[in-house]
């Protein structure tokens, strides 16, 4: 599946744990658990920019990593926490 063929919200979420998935294969999960919340923040916002200046294809495209990437943080702060950032130490 890719973005132009969700319909559903049903679509959506498949198409979420397919890139979360290719983003466990690409990264696993130790890469994660060292991320503090401004590399989560940073690894949004890129693709939250890439958004603001594609077209539609392309922002769903980047929505999708946006919630993918959502997704990880949270699976990361409920298995080990959030990475403490190296001033909140």
């Amino acid at each position: 599946m890719t973005p132009d063929q969700i319909r559903t919200r049903d679509d959506i979420f498949a198409l979420i744990n397919m890139e979360r998935a290719r983003q466990d294969e690409m990264y696993g999960v130790t890469f994660d658990t060292q991320n503090t919340i401004n590399d989560w923040g940073t690894y949004i916002n890129h693709y939250i920019a890439e958004a603001t200046k594609s077209g539609a294809e392309n922002v769903r495209y980047s929505l999708v990593k946006i919630a993918a990437l959502a997704v990880a943080a949270l699976e990361m702060d409920v298995a080990v926490g959030i990475a403490p950032r190296h001033y909140d130490k």
